[in-house]
């Protein structure tokens, strides 16, 4: 991705952005600029109704507040502004020209028969048990497993707890029973196995999170010397993880010390909320972006047109997503002639016996027939 592409924000055109491009004429721009303006209202409209819709579902799941527990109001004045960033910056994303293309490919697999098995099993290696990560090393995806599955466990519990979705009454003297937007679901016993997975979950996942984020601190200090390593953008978010962690696993070991407790609690608190604001802004958002992958590959399926390579007749790219490049480039007073048609070592070949004529030079290794001729 090119720096212009990373500074600019998710949504935004490039007609909304710097200068038109100089081809466009005066009444192009007229017509581009209200378009990329109606794109950028529309992040803020869906962020909005999912927000409503959010308030509105804790109201009814918490019978109304009346199983809402007002301790835990901070986390959930956070969790409302994360659901504001966190759906602005997903919509603006799956709504730049490039994400869509790829969004709309996966919701045609989504809707096709014969490919949504293919995707969905994709999904599962995918985002579930994340094999592009064990494909580079074990030691790396088991680690990474940990940190996410341990961050996702933790959410899902607490989420739940936040909103008063879920919580649990005496059932008998030594039985609880969960309940579930104000149903009665599973009755169980203190002393068993479930008790103790439930009122240990978060621990559990403390743990998973604390050992994931020191092995990703401890392997990118030791490749410190590489650039971008230790930049604050990678080595922040794994603080905050860490910091989240151990301060959850500080609260059951001071709480028979209460002023350690009050300390524990208002550190945790304030991390979770840092980083439910950071989450769509620092590199977490990568959990908003990747579900992308599977409209990639539903693109880039082998049973799929491909394109060859105009000169050395290599495999180049799918036809649609070649065109779709073409076309947004175009549009964007970007014309790209025939060099779309060729595959990048030819491009760079082109460019580089161009240079060497324009110095009077003898480009080596000399060009190819394909290479030489324009390509229609």
């Amino acid at each position: 991705m090119s720096r212009l592409s990373m500074d600019r924000l998710p949504g935004e055109n490039v007609a909304t952005v710097g200068a038109f491009p100089a081809s466009l004429t005066g009444a192009e721009r007229a017509t581009v600029a209200p378009r990329g303006a109606v794109l950028n209202l529309l992040p803020w409209r869906d962020a909005t109704i999912a927000t409503l819709l959010l308030i509105a579902a804790i109201a009814v799941g918490s019978g109304f507040f009346a199983s809402f527990d007002p301790a835990l109001l901070g986390y959930c004045a956070a969790t409302l502004v994360a659901s504001v960033a966190v759906v602005w910056r997903l919509s603006a994303f799956w709504r730049r020209p490039a994400s869509a293309f790829y969004a709309r490919a996966l919701l045609a697999a989504l809707l096709q028969p014969s490919d949504l098995l293919r995707t969905l099993s994709a999904a599962g290696c995918d985002l579930g048990a994340q094999n592009f990560i064990r494909r580079r090393s074990a030691i790396r995806w088991a680690a990474h497993l940990l940190l996410s599955l341990g961050t996702l466990t933790s959410f899902a519990i607490t989420v739940p707890l936040v909103f008063g979705w879920m919580h649990f009454v005496a059932d008998g003297e030594r039985s609880f029973r969960m309940i579930v937007f104000n149903l009665p679901a599973v009755r169980f016993d203190v002393g068993g196995a479930f008790a103790w997975c439930i009122f240990h979950g978060l621990i559990l996942a403390a743990v998973a999170v604390t050992l994931g984020a020191l092995y990703f601190l401890v392997a990118r200090l030791r490749r410190r010397t590489l650039p971008e390593v230790t930049a604050s953008f990678a080595i922040a978010p794994l603080l905050l993880l860490l910091f989240i962690a151990l301060s959850g696993l500080a609260l059951p070991a001071t709480r028979g010390w209460p002023f350690g407790f009050r300390v524990a609690a208002l550190a945790h608190e304030a991390s979770v909320i840092v980083l439910l604001v950071a989450l769509p802004f620092s590199k977490l958002n990568h959990l908003l972006v990747r579900p992308l992958q599977l409209g990639v590959r539903a693109v880039r399926r082998d049973d799929a047109a491909w394109r060859a390579c105009a000169s050395c007749a290599s495999r180049l790219a799918p036809t649609a997503q070649q065109h779709a490049v073409a076309d947004l480039l175009e549009r964007r007073g970007l014309p790209v002639a025939s060099h779309w048609r060729l595959c990048p070592q030819c491009r760079r070949k082109r460019v580089a016996a161009t240079q060497a004529s324009l110095v009077g030079a003898s480009f080596q290794p000399r060009l190819g027939a394909g290479c030489d001729r324009e390509v229609a």
